[in-house]
């Protein structure tokens, strides 16, 4: 169960500095405005969550001040019950009567702020859960739910793929950091670390792209996957207007993979690179 403490104002002040960061780079006007409402949009879903668990913690606070306070009367009671039995006093059915009917009620009061506070740390769980499911979603790298992650090698590959289809890049690349964890030998580890270089890419992450790209390039140099790496870091090098690394990178993937698709891609990029040669700043 997720500690009842857990701290969103954190999640919510790093999600906006990197959704702002990572969105309004390269977007037209029209596309920014578009951004803008939605992030407006994401900012009241985010503030009535953390309201809700605002509420919840300060519910939690005094319930457990309750309990405490159940605890203290509770050991009033046997205090007083002891006292009564080493009285040993001529109304000692009567009063022993007193202390059952004291302990009854503490016991059901005890019981009754337990199940209230079982409930209590559920929703709150709840509110945590969906505050970093809205977070993954829009791109920020948060650890995912190990609980929900499919315990088998092909199905946690399948679920990688499926959040990056949806554009759920900030998921996608977290079960990527979880499959490299639990499948160290995986047969699909390149496409994972290809997978987590191209999530940056389409968030217009490109300094980023280009570290996991590089790390595939480093880790998986007989990849059947190397002519997209290398066109994608040639795409990264180009839109951070490195046109100098951008058209070598080209270069290799058209004179090595020439059959390739991502040759033909290459080749537009070298054209592209002409067109808007004033990108370019080396």
């Amino acid at each position: 169960m997720m500690n009842a403490n857990f701290k969103i104002g954190p999640f919510i002040s790093l999600f906006f500095v990197l959704f702002l960061n990572g969105c309004f780079l390269w977007t037209t006007r029209d596309d920014g405005e578009t951004m803008k409402q939605d992030v407006d949009h994401l900012a009241d879903r985010l503030d009535k969550l953390e309201h809700d668990a605002d509420k919840g913690r300060k519910e939690l606070a005094s319930m457990i001040e309750r309990a405490q306070k159940q605890v203290r009367d509770m050991e009033d009671t046997l205090s007083k019950a002891t006292r009564v039995l080493a009285r040993n006093s001529a109304d000692f059915g009567a009063e022993m009567e007193e202390v059952k009917n004291e302990l009854a009620s503490s016991r059901g009061a005890g019981a009754e702020i337990q199940n209230e506070l079982e409930l209590l740390k559920a929703d709150l769980e709840k509110s945590n859960k969906k505050i970093i499911d809205v977070a993954l979603a829009a791109g920020l790298d948060l650890p995912v739910d190990e609980d929900s992650v499919p315990k088998t090698e092909s199905e946690h590959f399948d679920k990688i793929k499926s959040s990056f289809s949806k554009e759920r890049y900030g998921e996608s690349r977290s079960l990527a950091i979880l499959y490299q964890d639990r499948y160290p030998k995986g047969k699909d580890l390149d496409e994972v670390q290809l997978i987590v270089g191209k999530s940056y890419i389409l968030q217009k992450k490109y300094s980023k792209a280009l570290g996991a790209l590089r790390r595939f390039v480093d880790l998986f140099p007989k990849s059947k996957h190397n002519a997209e790496a290398l066109y994608e870091m040639g795409n990264a090098f180009f839109m951070l207007g490195d046109c100098t690394d951008a058209n070598v990178l080209a270069d290799t993937v058209i004179s090595r993979y020439a059959s390739s698709p991502f040759a033909e891609k290459s080749k537009k990029l070298k054209e592209e690179m002409v067109e808007r040669q004033a990108r370019c700043t080396s």
